[in-house]
């Protein structure tokens, strides 16, 4: 059995906690921090055992195989190190800082200490994503030439969030800096980004923006293409085409449901899911799985600091891109 530690009780965190709990197979999430009276009931109905106040004190536990990060992204760097120290295996949500080289020092500090570090980049695994790089992977397309990534949230994220979250690139378009490496197992070497608010001008005070393009070209040649937006009318709109030399493999948003209604209007779908949990509710789960598999197999984890530092540096390029209006090029 392989006992769990969770610093970060916000929702992605009980997500997590309920994902072990219930679908890892040998596994389970026996202590968390910081624990208050808000959370206690939650984690008694899931099977926590162990109450801590601060992660420092969890991170002592003895019992621990693992820790899951899910704390704010300002802390990860802290949380990350101990856990490193203390010699426990570590799922780190995404991003793992927004500063290049504490990404770096945590890189080398991992790897130093022999542990295995995943980093949460979820959208690898979602269903639809996953059979998109077997299609790749099977040479279903050829050589990819095009990729075409369209990323749409229902709304922004509140101000005081937008206020740390190093903005647009770093919070969101990071997923899909990501998802490009993943589908064509390639560099990029020079990134374009255009981009403004369209919604609440309160995001140009914290140096954000609501919309953008983005353009990467990678080593091999693929071009990729990004629109982003935080202002989706009719929910999370997420689509990514691939396009080669035999041909092109897509995939569709994720509806409510599958019903079709038909009027004199003409033929309806429901509309795309709404909450992002609830959109990413198999990626969430699988990618625990996943990291349940690494240390029961002793196997490379499927993202790794790595990972995390390159796309972190795609979105360092981006947001140098857009304020001084220039491609930029990643050596």
């Amino acid at each position: 059995m392989l006992n769990f530690g969770i610093v970060g009780l916000g929702r992605i965190g009980k997500v997590h906690i309920s994902n072990v709990q219930r679908y890892c197979n040998n596994a389970k999430v026996i202590a968390a921090s910081p624990v208050n009276p808000e959370n206690k009931e939650f984690l008694n109905e899931n099977g926590v055992e162990l109450h801590f106040d601060h992660y420092h004190q969890m991170i002592k536990e003895p019992n621990l195989d693992a820790v899951i990060i899910a704390s704010p992204t300002a802390f990860h760097f802290d949380h990350i190190l101990l856990a490193a120290k203390a010699g426990k295996h570590i799922f780190c949500e995404k991003p793992v800082d927004l500063d290049y080289e504490k990404v770096k020092t945590i890189s080398e500090t991992v790897e130093s200490a022999g542990i295995h570090f995943m980093l949460g980049f979820n959208r690898r695994f979602d269903p639809n994503i996953m059979q998109l790089k077997k299609a790749i992977k099977m040479g279903k397309v050829g050589t990819p030439r095009i990729i075409k990534i369209t990323s749409r949230d229902p709304e922004p994220p509140p101000i005081d969030f937008i206020k740390n979250s190093g903005g647009l690139f770093l919070d969101m378009t990071i997923h899909d800096f990501d998802i490009s490496r993943y589908l064509i197992e390639d560099e990029v070497i020079q990134v374009t980004a255009n981009g403004r608010v369209f919604g609440d001008l309160e995001m140009e005070k914290y140096d954000d923006i609501d919309t953008a393009v983005i353009t990467l070209i990678f080593k091999k040649g693929c071009m990729v293409q990004i629109d982003n937006s935080r202002y989706c009318s009719y929910g999370y709109d997420q689509r990514i085409e691939v396009f080669g030399e035999k041909g092109m493999v897509a995939t569709q948003n994720i509806l409510e449901d599958k019903i079709i209604t038909a009027d004199e209007l003409g033929h309806h779908n429901s509309r795309a899911k709404f909450f992002f949990i609830e959109r990413y509710t198999d990626s969430y789960r699988n990618e625990l799985i996943d990291f349940v598999a690494t240390l029961q197999n002793k196997k490379a984890p499927s993202v790794s600091a790595k990972d995390g530092l390159a796309s972190l540096a795609i979105a360092i390029a981006a947001k140098r891109s857009l304020k001084e209006n220039i491609p930029v090029n990643l050596s």
